[in-house]
């Protein structure tokens, strides 16, 4: 048996997800993969708690349950930033699953690179270090001998980026057109079904799939987010989240998505890649689609990709994800694969 000393940052849906797969699940992983995770350190926005022993799982679910913070639990240590956590805990692993911030990437963004420098092994589900510091972080987990992975970012439990990598091996990319955000996804639904945009997004948050602030998801950054993250890992893209050309669904209107059921089609908010005059041209915008098509019959809390390449011709792939445990799952399966991985 391996025992990975493990940091949780942040601990909302994703990562009490994560601590309920790890309860539940501890046996199966304990026999099937001889690994056995150790909580040894936990933070949000509150601050930082460590303990060397360990923190019970069912506890720490249970304290956040009742709505109190990291600062509350026992081995608080007020003295110390969340960006600097890695400095006085000894761990194999970090889980980041905080809430991301677009404008600079931090606090994410530094606690990765601290956690990599340390020679630990990285797990995200937060996009924003990947979007601000992609190569940086490759670059250090090369350097300083840690694993990165992040296939929770894009489509939660869907393995988009475990199958770029893994799957269509030696493959070049023609194409690809997805829809990667479940939550305009439903709002388009109900658009459609003469419903609105607020009431939409009510019952989202209602389920715990949209966030306080869903802005990103209806301004299209989200999926965009998403889109710069498989560039990234799937091509030879070297520019910025900037070269993607973005718009969202805020302007739409039950009435235009009527309009196009009535004419037998659909209107999808799409991530879209093509490559022209061997340059890529990428956008995030809302798309009229055919009803029938493999897209056009994506609906409510469901994601899909469709891509081409050279070898592997087309491929398309779909969930359906309401819940944020298929995320939460893709953490654990990425820990999983990591450490087996690290262990042959």
């Amino acid at each position: 048996m391996k025992k990975i000393r493990t940091v949780l940052i942040g601990l909302g849906t994703v990562n009490r997800g994560v601590l309920g797969i790890l309860m539940n699940q501890k046996q199966k992983i304990l026999s099937t993969y001889g690994l056995e995770l150790i909580i040894v350190g936990v933070a949000d926005s509150s601050g930082v708690a460590v303990d060397a022993n360990g923190f019970d799982c069912e506890e720490l679910i249970q304290h956040k349950s009742q709505k109190k913070h990291v600062k509350e639990l026992q081995g608080y240590l007020p003295e110390v930033s969340v960006e600097r956590i890695c400095y006085y805990i000894e761990a194999e692993l970090l889980i980041e699953s905080s809430p991301g911030n677009l404008t600079t990437g931090q606090p994410g963004l530094q606690i990765v690179r601290h956690a990599l420098q340390k020679g630990w092994s990285v797990v995200l589900a937060n996009k924003a270090p990947l979007v601000f510091g992609f190569d940086e972080l490759h670059q250090l987990a090369k350097i300083h001998g840690g694993k990165l992975a992040y296939s929770a970012t894009v489509c939660g439990g869907l393995p988009v980026i475990n199958m770029l990598q893994r799957d269509l091996k030696l493959a070049t990319l023609i194409s690809l057109k997805g829809i990667f955000n479940a939550t305009t996804n439903y709002i388009l639904n109900e658009l459609e079904h003469g419903g609105s945009i607020e009431q939409a997004i009510k019952e989202a948050q209602r389920i715990g799939a949209a966030e306080a602030d869903p802005s990103h998801d209806i301004n299209g950054h989200d999926t965009a987010n998403k889109l710069f993250i498989i560039m990234k890992s799937f091509t030879d893209f070297a520019g910025t989240i900037n070269d993607i050309h973005v718009e969202g669904i805020q302007k739409l209107t039950s009435q235009r998505l009527l309009e196009a059921k009535e004419t037998g089609r659909k209107i999808k908010l799409l991530a879209i890649a093509t490559k022209k005059d061997n340059q890529w041209l990428l956008s995030v915008k809302p798309v009229v689609v055919e009803r029938n098509s493999f897209l056009g019959t994506c609906d409510g809390w469901e994601m899909g990709l469709e891509l081409k390449t050279d070898l592997y011709e087309s491929i398309s792939v779909k969930n359906y994800e309401a819940d944020p445990l298929g995320t939460s799952a893709a953490v654990v399966r990425d820990v999983l694969e990591m450490f087996k991985l690290s262990e042959n």
